[in-house]
């Protein structure tokens, strides 16, 4: 059995495997989040002058923004109503939703990321590139990918990471 997660990644692309080659290389330079496999679901590839394409991107961006929303509301349910509460805050659970979250409000991907914007490295989309892509649709895509890992992955991978593990001498 193996846990799976989606994302839908707009990005640049003169063309559908030209995208898809970039989102498996974004998945396979990204060093926190390492999945087993990626999957491209082909069918979920979308082509900016697709009629569907701006629903899609708004989806996911509304996704995003309901998590972000949600992940808030809970902080609140545990008794964090204003910003100075926050300097209480101790490390655990909590913690690590505010993490989340802010993860989520400044364009760091993540395992929760629903939506993400390889073009500006975000969860959202500018007006700059939103003229961008209504002005040249065909060099715009979403990419759909399904991240798993097997059920025998290694939930300590970040240690690998951590640069306050040091190697005995």
């Amino acid at each position: 059995m193996a846990d799976s997660t989606t994302h839908l990644l707009l990005t640049v692309g003169t063309d559908r495997n030209d995208a898809q080659a970039r989102v498996r290389h974004f998945f396979a330079k990204n060093f926190l989040v390492k999945y087993d496999r990626v999957t491209i679901l082909e069918s979920r590839t979308i082509n900016a002058a697709d009629p569907i394409f701006w629903d899609r991107l708004e989806e996911g961006t509304t996704a995003n923004r309901q998590l972000v929303r949600e992940l808030l509301q809970e902080l609140q349910a545990g008794g964090f109503e204003q910003l100075t509460d926050l300097g209480d805050m101790p490390q655990g659970y909590q913690s690590k939703l505010l993490h989340i979250i802010t993860h989520l409000l400044d364009g760091f991907f993540g395992v929760d990321t629903v939506f993400y914007n390889l073009a500006e490295d975000s969860h959202g989309l500018s007006a700059r590139l939103a003229a961008a892509i209504t002005a040249q649709p065909t060099g715009y895509w979403l990419v759909e990918a399904e991240g798993s890992n097997d059920q025998g992955h290694d939930p300590d991978q970040l240690d690998q990471i951590r640069q306050f593990k040091t190697a005995a001498p």
